[in-house]
Formats: C-alpha cells, structure tokens, sequence
C-alpha cells in the first residue's frame, strides 16, 4: 500500500514539473497561512541579484491540533521550492518531516528523486522559487473523528525567476490523510495524494 501511495505521489509531481498538469490562474483568493521568511542563499555569483525569500510555515504559529492548518503547512512547505538551494523537490518535500508521520515521511526519503526533468531545469534556469497558493476543495470528504481527518485542497504553484521571469502556475487538486492517536493529540499527515 505504500509503495502503491508513494508512486501515486511519485508521478503526479513528476507530471506536475514536466507541464502535465492543466494550469491557469487561481480562481479564488489563497487561505491564509502564517509564515515566517526564510531567506535562501546566493552564490558569489548572484551576490548582486537579490535573493529570493520563500514564504515557509513556521511551526510555533501552526496549531497542531487544527486539520486545517496542518494540511495547509504541509503543503504549503512541500511546494515552496527554491532551486538555488533545493537539488529537486523532494528537499522541500522533507522539510515538511515535522508533520508528518514516521511512515509516511521514511517513505518520501526512500522514493525516487523527482523534479529533476526539463521543466526543473528552465526553473533552475532562472534560479526560480515557487509561491504557492492554496484554497479549500469543495468536494463531499468522510467526516472527521476523533483520530482521522481528510482534507481536499485546490494547490497553484507559481514559478518566479530572480530574474523576473514567471512560469506558468501549475494547478492541482491535493488530497491530504490525517491522523492522531487521541484528541487532544497533534495531527500527522499520513499521505498526501495530487490529481
């Protein structure tokens, strides 16, 4: 079952970096996610060139105890991606561990590396970061208990050079999986599904 949840995951961001996904512009407003500002590093080379500064969920403001706002922090930090500093998108997946479950996060670490293909690298190109922007999916989920959550999101990611260029958004549906072991306990994303 997990190999079968990571090669779902697996080929829906390899087809989301490779242009596959249908894009366009966001339709509603994004829901708001505290966050505190990471700058990224610049090489000598760029030292000139402001460097871009992801916008990344801090854990001290998330209520850990909030579907909603576990969901929205994974996400929102799996694709903050920079591509001065990230080698693919698996290192901004990972940066998402503290949400994540031990099961579900052991089997991101030993996935196959993605992002890599054409469409990284005309990213890369630009020495791009991602701005993602996330609104609450409208489909019918299973009711949520006292351990279990399921929460659908609409995500765009948005590509933005240090050089002024702008990559089409990619837009997606995400499927978040919640647990906890008692209610007054902090959710764990479980898995995190892409269509």
């Amino acid at each position: 079952m997990r190999s079968a949840v990571r090669s779902a995951v697996t080929a829906v961001v390899v087809a989301a970096l490779a242009g596959c996904v249908p894009t366009g512009p966001a339709t509603t407003a994004p829901v708001p996610v505290p966050v505190r500002e990471t700058p990224t590093l610049q090489s000598s080379a760029t030292a000139t060139t402001a460097a871009p500064v992801l916008a990344t969920p801090d854990p001290d403001t998330i209520d850990q105890r909030d579907a909603d706002a576990v969901s929205t922090a994974v996400l929102t930090t799996m694709w903050s991606i920079d591509t001065t500093t990230d080698r693919d998108q698996r290192d901004a997946v990972l940066r998402a561990a503290g949400w994540l479950s031990p099961a579900y996060l052991a089997d991101l670490r030993t996935g196959p590396r993605v992002g890599t293909d054409a469409a990284w690298t005309t990213w890369a190109a630009h020495r791009a970061h991602t701005r993602p922007a996330l609104t609450a999916g409208r489909d019918t989920r299973p009711p949520d208990t006292a351990t279990h959550a399921y929460r659908q999101w609409q995500l765009a990611v948005t590509p933005i050079g240090a050089d002024g260029w702008r990559g089409r958004p990619l837009t997606m549906t995400a499927f978040v999986v919640l647990q906890r072991r008692e209610r007054s306990a902090p959710w764990s994303v479980t898995a995190v599904t892409l269509r």
